[in-house]
């Protein structure tokens, strides 16, 4: 079975690939918005997405690593990488502790500050070019990375709220 879904927000996605699990759909492949699943048995398996911290990494030691540890590469889509691991192993969480959830979620804004500035670039280049040419067209695309950009940004400012509500918990906890 083929899906498409436009994510911007890990969390929402790794709960998505949770629930299609539950339905008896095991997440195979991804491509620009394109999920591919496969049968499962209901729940057979619990995924997470990392972001690594660069594009160049030996890409081999990480698959060697998580495959030690129970956990499989399913797929990787850029710096994205989505894992899986079963369900009766017990629960699935990358990242336990504050410090690295919010180290996490600083790598995320970082990544995705890059994208907003690439998209917000084309946005004014699709602007001006739709000012000057009146092309309903350019407008359509005009609209479309500013919706794009607007995405973006909302992801950053939950990632940042994220954040703070983990610093707030870190703080009680001292």
């Amino acid at each position: 079975m083929i899906k498409f879904k436009l994510y911007y927000d890990k969390d929402d996605e790794e709960v998505w690939l949770r629930e299609m699990s539950l339905k008896g759909w095991a997440f195979k492949k991804f491509f620009m918005g394109f999920y591919t699943f496969e049968p499962c048995e209901p729940g057979e398996y619990n995924y997470q997405i990392d972001l690594l911290d660069n594009w160049n990494g030996n890409k081999f030691d990480y698959a060697s690593f998580m495959d030690g540890v129970g956990v499989e590469v399913v797929d990787q889509w850029w710096r994205w990488v989505y894992l899986r691991k079963k369900a009766v192993d017990g629960p699935f969480e990358m990242y336990t502790d504050v410090e690295s959830k919010i180290d996490l979620y600083r790598k995320i804004i970082n990544f995705l500050k890059i994208a907003l500035v690439i998209e917000v670039i084309c946005f004014f280049i699709e602007l001006t070019a739709t000012i000057q040419t009146g092309n309903l067209v350019l407008g359509i695309f005009t609209v479309l990375l500013g919706a794009i950009s607007f995405a973006i940004l909302k992801v950053i400012w939950k990632c940042k709220w994220k954040i703070k509500q983990l610093q707030n918990i870190e703080r009680s906890n001292q």
